[in-house]
C-alpha cells in the first residue's frame, strides 16, 4: 500500500525544465500520509522529488524543496567525558538549585572541546580533582584562590567567568606580586613546600641539617631558630638558664624513700 502510493505521488510530478514541483494532490496525499506513516515518509518523498544539490541555485521561489538533503557533522576536535560533580548551569548558579546532596556524585556525560582545558594564563588554570576552573591570585602577601566549578556554572560558563573574575582583578588593581623570601645568610632558606625555615651545617665532619616550622615557631621566630642553629651547631639554640629546673631530691636514682612518694593534697610530692 505504501509503496503504491509513493509510486503515485512520484508519477504524477510534473518536471519544466530543471525545476520539480509537485501537483496538488501530491501535497494532500503526503499530509495525510504524515500522521499515520510518520515523518521518515514525507523526508523520503521530499528527498527523492527534490533538485540536487549544485542545481538548487537555479530553483525558483515556486519549489516547495529548493535543496538536498543536508547532513550535519561535527568537525571539531572533541571527545566524550563524565563529569564527576555533575554539570551546572544558569539554574544551578543559585544556592537552592544546587546538586543535592552535595558530598556525593553526580556523573553527567557530554562532548567537550580537546583545547577546553588549554589557558594562556597562568593564574587560571583547570583543576581536575574538582573539575574547576582555579583563580590564583596575591593579595596582602598572601595566596589567594577562588574556584569556578562545572557542577555550578556549566562547562564553558565556568571558564568564561573565571578569565572574566580575572579581568575584574586586574582591573581594580588587587593583583600583587609574589612575595620573594630572602635569605638571611647562606645555608638558610625558607621552603615553600615544608613551610618551614631550613639549616644547613657541619658537625663532626658530616652534613646535617634542621627545618623549624614556621606554623610551630612564627615565621621570624622559626628564620632565627635556623639561623642561630647554624651559628652554634654544638651548643644548641637556646642557652641553658640557672635555676629552676628538677629538684635534686628527685633526681635520686632508684626506687625513691618512703617519704618522698606521693602523699596527695596540694603540694603533691613532699621534699
Amino acid at each position: 500500500m505504501i509503496l503504491r502510493l509513493c509510486s503515485d505521488l512520484l508519477s504524477e510530478s510534473v518536471v519544466y525544465g530543471k525545476t520539480s514541483y509537485t501537483s496538488e494532490r501530491n501535497i494532500m496525499l503526503t499530509a495525510a500520509l504524515r500522521p499515520r506513516w510518520g515523518i521518515c515518509l514525507h523526508r523520503a518523498f521530499c528527498a527523492a522529488t527534490s533538485v540536487p544539490e549544485g542545481e538548487a541555485s537555479e530553483v525558483t521561489g515556486d519549489a516547495l524543496v529548493k535543496g538536498g538533503v543536508r547532513v550535519y557533522r561535527r568537525r571539531r576536535a572533541e571527545h566524550n567525558r563524565v563529569f564527576r560533580w555533575g554539570i551546572g548551569s544558569k539554574f544551578r548558579m543559585e544556592g537552592k538549585n544546587r546538586f543535592t546532596p552535595v558530598h556525593k556524585p553526580h556523573p553527567m556525560q557530554t562532548v567537550v572541546r580537546d583545547d577546553y582545558y588549554d589557558s594562556d594564563n597562568p593564574s587560571v588554570v583547570w583543576e581536575e580533582l574538582r573539575e574547576s576552573w582555579e583563580v590564583y591570585w596575591y593579595e596582602n602577601s598572601k595566596l589567594t584562590a577562588r574556584p569556578f566549578p562545572v557542577k555550578k556554572y556549566g562547562i564553558e560558563r565556568a571558564k568564561r567567568e573565571a578569565f572574566q573574575f580575572y579581568d575584574e582583578l586586574k582591573t581594580a588593581g588587587k593583583l600583587g606580586e609574589r612575595p620573594r623570601i630572602e635569605q638571611p645568610q647562606e645555608g638558610v632558606f625558607y621552603d615553600q613546600r615544608m613551610q618551614s625555615w631550613v639549616c644547613f651545617f657541619w658537625r663532626d665532619g658530616r652534613p646535617q641539617s634542621r627545618c623549624y616550622g614556621a606554623t610551630k615557631f612564627g615565621f621570624d621566630g622559626a628564620r632565627t631558630l635556623a639561623v642561630a642553629k647554624q651559628n652554634d651547631p654544638a651548643g644548641g639554640v637556646l642557652a641553658v638558664r640557672g635555676g629552676g629546673g628538677t629538684p635534686e631530691a628527685l633526681k635520686v636514682k632508684g626506687r625513691p624513700p618512703q617519704e618522698l612518694k606521693y602523699k596527695g593534697g596540694p603540694t603533691g610530692f613532699k621534699y
